[in-house]
């Protein structure tokens, strides 16, 4: 059956019809930990469980991933309500994450608490990988009065796993296969047509006297999607620590190290031409923190991070190229921090989190070229430190009643003085009903580039941040005695001072400006429940109205912000569904990505023009099948219709991929 009923697919509406009308088996006894409330750390400055929370939150289980065979952070947040995951090519490919509506440097990206952003937002989740991940936590909504600057439409925090129990090892192996591009009239032709992947990796986790620990180092291989000049690898290091070297005080230690190199042969339009263009990356991400309980009512922690990003591009000269160019960039930043915070219970029935931040933010950049114009070269150095002071209030005056307060204050040398603030509420009128709602804003500040750039794009060094006013509210609902739950959220932004790049020179000077405002207001639906027995059923979908109101200098119909038209990579509707059946030995999924059609840009010779990208719907199959309990072998089909689409304009997405893979413990 092939039927699209107002943009939903028929499997995701007549699953809805399932979850909304179908009797319930009495539940089974072995899932019943699927239940559980589980203590998110990233929405507030305190852990609170899921229930309380007055914010959407997502999780996801670092062991359901490696159930189903999902190597990187990207794949795994193509299910999460409000994202849209953009690609340009295969696997290593340049890889943005679009929520709630945002731009794609407004959300934070957390490894262990340390942000691994770049200053001013920006992130590529081409090389996060979720080896040694313990769980990912999905933040939606304003976030800056807990987080700091870049946190404007959610956090995407990666939490490394835990050791517990006796010294045990973990290694796996997966590889897979799927079609290369049709491409008989490039440089690569006569290569094989299959493109091949291999990821291994080993874990060692456990737990001694005094703490645990997990170290893990995993290698990733790709062929590429295109036939020639598409190789990726990606080496990752990963580790935590925790330990009580004295009574009431512990340390935790955590690391994530990356070596990565992407080979591709597309050129801004997507053309496959070039036959040795790469990037490279070396990541360090590295966290410590102390904390210490000073009396029964007062904890202090004192935490040190660093983020050190060395990486760039090398696209030489073309062998026999009629007009060669050539360009080569390395650009260094680092973001190195400290923070002091107390956690006090003044009274019952309440927790204040108070605290101050210090971090110091530098980039090193530095470009050559030589095109039909000449030789050009480009080198920058910039460094900016930024002070914070923040509080949050979190209160219960009754059992069915949470209220969280907080503000925060930072002071930047660069923009000068910026707060924020957010208030939520969390209600239980019944047992099995849930409202909560929150408003707020939050800010980006600006990159280096735009505020130092040097060459034929000049920096503004008088940027104001990007800010954004926003309010949300939603209802869950437990129905059957529980086995199911339906949730609805309703948001609404503003975005205000958006950066926008002025290229006559009229009124900026060929540099970038604050002058762009748009809105993104939408809902979120999801409902989960237990069918029968081991099998359960979900589904999620978002509608979302983007709109520029204000297009800043760039007026032309290519133009980055167009008056009253979508934001661009943004679909208006996005569904997802899966029927899943789990037990120990054995464990299958079937799930559903549809997509709704969304504008994008075609940087054709003319210059850019902006385009549609059709919609599309996707299907994946897991199994995972435990042969022994320390053996469990797992079978992953992506894309399984074989189906053509695109998440970036004229960049072709991986069509059927078959993955087998291998899981041994001690």
């Amino acid at each position: 059956m092939n039927c699209i009923v107002r943009n939903v697919p028929c499997p995701a509406a007549l699953l809805i019809l399932a979850l909304a009308f179908r009797p319930l088996a009495a539940q089974d006894q072995s899932a019943d930990t699927a239940l559980v409330e589980p203590v998110v750390v990233s929405a507030t400055r305190a852990p609170m469980s899921r229930g309380a929370l007055p914010v959407a939150v997502t999780i996801i289980d670092g062991d359901e991933l490696r159930d189903r065979g999902i190597g990187t952070v990207a794949e795994a947040l193509t299910d999460v309500t409000s994202a849209y995951v953009a690609r340009s090519g295969s696997q290593g490919a340049t890889t943005s994450l679009f929520l709630r509506g945002g731009e794609s440097k407004y959300v934070k990206v957390l490894i262990d608490g340390v942000p691994a952003n770049e200053p001013g937002g920006t992130f590529d989740f081409a090389s996060l990988t979720t080896d040694n991940v313990e769980r990912i936590e999905i933040v939606r909504g304003p976030a800056s009065v807990v987080h700091g600057p870049d946190a404007v439409t959610g956090v995407v925090h990666v939490i490394t796993r835990r050791g517990s129990g006796t010294p045990r090892v973990e290694s796996d192996i997966r590889a897979g296969t799927a079609p290369r591009m049709q491409t008989d009239t490039t440089p690569g032709a006569g290569r094989p047509d299959a493109m091949h992947t291999v990821h291994a990796g080993i874990t060692t986790s456990g737990a001694f006297a005094s703490g645990n620990y997990s170290l893990s180092v995993a290698s990733h291989r790709s062929s590429g999607l295109y036939a020639f000049n598409n190789e990726y690898r990606n080496t990752v290091a990963s580790g935590r620590m925790e330990f009580t070297p004295i009574v009431d005080t512990d340390v935790r230690l955590a690391f994530r190290i990356t070596d990565y190199q992407y080979n591709y042969p597309t050129e801004s339009d997507g053309t496959p031409s070039d036959s040795n263009a790469y990037r490279a990356e070396d990541r360090l991400v590295l966290g410590v923190e102390l904390q210490r309980r000073v009396s029964d009512r007062v904890r202090a922690a004192v935490a040190l991070n660093s983020s050190v990003n060395d990486g760039g591009t090398d696209d030489a000269a073309d062998p026999g190229d009629p007009a060669p160019s050539s360009f080569v960039s390395q650009d260094k930043t680092r973001r190195r921090g400290g923070e002091l915070r107390l956690h006090v219970l003044p009274f019952d029935r309440a927790a204040l989190v108070a605290g101050i931040q210090v971090e110091q933010q530098d980039q090193r950049s530095q470009s050559q070229s030589e095109s039909s114009f000449g030789p050009f070269n480009s080198v920058f150095r910039a460094a900016r430190r930024n002070r914070a002071a923040f509080s949050e209030l979190v209160l219960t005056p009754h059992a069915t009643v949470t209220a969280t307060v907080g503000a925060r204050v930072d002071d930047n040398e660069r923009f000068g003085t910026f707060g924020t603030g957010r208030v939520g509420l969390s209600w239980r009128p019944l047992a099995a009903t849930r409202l909560r709602a929150t408003a707020g804003n939050a800010f980006r500040e600006p990159t280096f580039f735009e505020n130092y750039a040097t060459g034929f794009v000049t920096g503004n060094p008088d940027l104001r941040p990007e800010r954004i006013v926003a309010a949300d509210a939603g209802v869950e609902q437990d129905l059957l005695g529980a086995r199911a739950t339906v949730g609805l959220t309703l948001f609404a932004q503003r975005f205000r001072d958006m950066i926008d790049f002025e290229s006559t020179g009229a009124s900026c000077g060929y540099s970038y400006c604050n002058v762009a405002e748009a809105r993104s207001n939408g809902a979120e639906i999801e409902a989960r429940a237990r069918v029968a027995g081991p099998l359960w059923a979900s589904v999620a979908a978002t509608m979302l109205r983007t709109r520029v109101a204000e297009p800043g200098f760039d007026s032309a119909s290519g133009g980055l912000f167009e008056r009253d038209q979508r934001l661009l990579r943004r679909p208006d509707r996005t569904w997802t569904a899966e029927l899943a059946y789990r037990t120990t030995p054995l464990s299958l999924s079937a799930r559903l990505l549809a997509v709704g059609d969304r504008d994008d840009r075609f940087f054709g010779p003319t210059g850019p023009v902006r385009t549609i990208l059709e919609a599309y719907q996707r299907i994946d199959l897991t199994a995972r099948f435990r042969l022994t309990p320390q053996l469990a072998t797992t079978v992953r089909v992506e894309n399984l219709a074989n189906t053509h689409y695109q998440t970036v304009y004229n960049f072709a997405a991986p069509r059927r991929t078959i993955q087998v893979g291998v899981r041994a413990t001690n």
